[in-house]
């Protein structure tokens, strides 16, 4: 991760994944989530990422996987915390370019089964950085599910408190 630039000072509008996330590409990580190398040179010449003021974290959008970061979240959030989010929207976009419905309503948000295959890479991801489980129970928690909820997805992916 040290090796990876965040470049946070940027306007809202379009962009490539490495303009904001410099050397990403060569992330670990990556590889095991695209599977081969031509699978990942495809997403990163071929999805855009869009940075605007509307939206609070990131996410990707089910109709053609770009990733919407939202430019407060940007410009004010740790490296880390914005490489882990990276990492679990890709997750994402392979999902997407797989046919999956990113947000099937069918699920309560803890329950769906993209996001806890994206949060258990990015928990993957954090455990090899040496976050704690403490730490990355921190990062699972997002203020639009209950204590129980975050409890319940923490489980799932094997964070243990």
């Amino acid at each position: 991760m040290n090796q990876i630039k965040v470049n946070n000072d940027v306007e809202n509008g379009t962009y490539t994944i490495e303009e904001i996330f410099v050397n990403l590409k060569n992330a670990e990580i990556l590889l095991k989530i695209f599977e081969t190398r031509e699978n990942l040179d495809d997403v990163f010449e071929n999805i855009c990422v869009i940075v605007n003021e509307s939206t609070h974290y990131m996410h990707v959008q089910n109709d053609d996987a770009s990733i919407v970061i939202g430019k407060n979240h940007l410009k004010n959030s740790e490296k880390k915390i914005l490489y882990l989010d990276i990492v679990h929207e890709l997750v994402h976009v392979k999902q997407q370019r797989q046919g999956l419905d990113l947000y099937d309503k069918s699920y309560s948000y803890v329950d769906r089964p993209t996001e806890i295959e994206a949060y258990a890479i990015a928990v993957e991801e954090a455990r090899r950085l040496g976050m704690s489980d403490n730490e990355i129970f921190d990062y699972l928690h997002v203020e639009w599910i209950s204590h129980d909820e975050h409890k319940r997805l923490a489980s799932r992916v094997g964070v243990l408190i």
